[in-house]
């Protein structure tokens, strides 16, 4: 029997876990680059789980983990390959794999199962994980770094700014789709936990929808119900009513809060959000029977010199109540495909502020994930023309919105004024 820490670059994802996205086509990870999405259409429609599940792709992509890589999880996985590129411990794929091997690890009673299933031909899946990214691009809020297919909102200042979008947003912004929720009866059955995420995951019907379904197949209490949200609005939405409705039918419950940075800066980059909103529905998310709340960012050009803030500010909320809150996670960094918004876009002279103040700040209850973070800085190398295509970028947006992002960031001055 293959055992999971004894596997040289194994990553539990394409083989525990599927991923509905929001144009409807399957697939095993959300932090995946360049997914094949258009070889699931066919001329009825996206493919099916299961039939994405045994697409000579997804043997290929599975095998490649139990080998020790190759050209697909080279090409796919470039944000993990790149996190673990400057921080060994520290990256999407082995938070997975933790689970199941780690000493704590929450899945750690499935892990045999797991080591026995890769043994097998896989042809039958074992899901035990599913998020739903629900195919509605809602979100009342626009993020520089997001992008038009998770946020209408950005969709229509793009439009409006006169940035390049896919075609299918040149005539509606706003798109949603309706969905069949019967077809994952098959998923839900034998979950241990769904994450449902957007757009914004909490004004999107569609989410009610799969929540609904868990509830009356009377599985939902099997499962963690995991949520990824701006933490700004709290619609009722579904039929038993909004998100503090729906939590105590759920096994348990782990909010994941999306935010940037700490407070006012939070506002410009996840615009036009209000830092006082967010931390008033944290208050009552933290009020739900069986809940967690995590705190989550992205890894920016515009977040990384103040990600010890967040640490600060979340550590304040753990002292308090250290059973309701988790450690802030820095997963999600931002790189590859059409991004502006990385790292690479610093020039040199900022990275040196922002590395003085990751030493300056550095915990030893953080310092894993601080040293990821310096290590950033310090081995991505500057590059000059996305630096220029992002300073436009911030400046178009700062004008539309009314914003200035040296009222915020003032380090950027001698470069936001070039623009």
């Amino acid at each position: 029997m293959s055992k999971l820490k004894d596997l040289e670059w194994f990553c539990p994802q394409p083989f525990m876990n599927t991923l509905m996205s929001n144009n409807l086509v399957p697939q095993s990870c959300c932090v995946l680059q360049g997914w094949p999405g258009d070889d699931f259409l066919g001329d009825t429609g996206p493919a099916s789980i299961m039939e994405v599940h045994n697409s000579d792709f997804m043997k290929d992509f599975r095998k490649e983990f139990l080998n020790g890589g190759g050209p697909i999880s080279d090409k796919l996985c470039l944000v993990c390959k790149e996190q673990e590129k400057h921080s060994p411990t520290e990256s999407h794929r082995l938070v997975y794999l933790a689970k199941f091997v780690g000493e704590h690890g929450e899945y750690r009673e499935h892990t045999k199962a797991l080591e026995d299933y890769i043994d097998t031909d896989q042809s039958d899946p074992m899901y035990l994980t599913f998020e739903y990214n629900a195919p509605n691009n809602f979100c009342n809020l626009k993020c520089n770094m997001c992008s038009p297919q998770q946020s209408s909102t950005l969709a229509k200042e793009n439009k409006a700014i006169g940035e390049k979008i896919p075609n299918e947003w040149q005539q509606e912004t706003h798109i949603s789709i309706k969905d069949d929720m019967s077809k994952y009866e098959p998923i839900l059955k034998n979950l241990i936990e769904l994450k449902l995420v957007g757009g914004e995951t909490l004004a999107l019907p569609q989410n009610y929808e799969m929540m609904d379904k868990a509830i009356e197949m009377g599985v939902s209490k099997q499962m963690r119900l995991v949520l990824t949200t701006n933490a700004t609005l709290t619609p009722k939405m579904g039929k038993h009513g909004d998100v503090f409705d729906y939590v105590p039918h759920f096994k348990d419950c782990q909010m994941n809060v999306s935010i940037e940075c700490w407070g006012e800066k939070n506002n410009y980059i996840r615009f036009p959000s209000k830092w006082e909103k967010i931390m008033e529905n944290v208050e009552r998310f933290s009020k739900m029977p069986r809940t967690k709340i995590l705190f989550a960012t992205c890894v920016s050009s515009l977040t990384i010199g103040y990600l010890h803030e967040v640490a600060e500010g979340v550590d304040a909320l753990i002292e308090k109540q250290p059973d309701i809150f988790n450690d802030f996670a820095t997963g999600s960094l931002v790189h590859g495909g059409l991004n502006l918004y990385t790292v690479t876009a610093i020039p040199p002279d900022i990275r040196e502020l922002y590395l003085e103040r990751i030493y300056e700040h550095a915990t030893e209850r953080h310092i894993k994930t601080f040293m990821k973070l310096a290590n950033y800085l310090t081995d991505m190398p500057f590059d000059e023309s996305l630096h220029n295509r992002m300073m436009i970028d911030v400046a178009k947006r700062d004008k539309f919105r009314g914003t200035v992002l040296t009222d915020v960031f003032p380090e950027w001055k001698p470069y936001y004024e070039k623009v």
